[in-house]
């Protein structure tokens, strides 16, 4: 009889356990994209550039977070001593937060740079 209780209890740990450590697929999905990015703006042959990873996602914290999803991320580069945008992209991922997708965007093009999700 404990035993069954012990199981469930662990059960119920690991079920929570994501949502208690507040591990993000968004967030995860949004950096893979970011260095996917970078490698594609650098120069043939030569290695991607360090980056800074700005991303203004929604926080939260519901275990709907955990279910399977797919995000599309509008990124931009730019330059660090001047600020000026370089370099847009838009990015896919899949619900293992793998990049199924990256194409550049246009500079003249008036995309938002936000996360959304399909």
């Amino acid at each position: 009889m404990i035993i069954r209780y012990i199981a469930i209890a662990a059960a119920s740990i690991a079920a929570l356990s994501p949502a208690v450590s507040n591990a993000s697929p968004e967030k995860t999905s949004a950096k893979a994209c970011a260095a996917a990015f970078a490698s594609t703006i650098a120069a043939p042959g030569a290695a991607a550039p360090s980056y800074k990873f700005a991303y203004r996602g929604a926080m939260s914290n519901s275990l709907a977070d955990f279910y399977p999803t797919e995000y599309t991320f509008t990124l931009e580069a730019h330059d660090p001593k001047t600020g000026v945008a370089i370099a847009r992209a838009r990015c896919s991922t899949d619900y293992h937060g793998a990049v199924t997708e990256i194409a550049a965007v246009p500079m003249d093009s008036t995309a938002a740079t936000m996360a959304s999700t399909f």
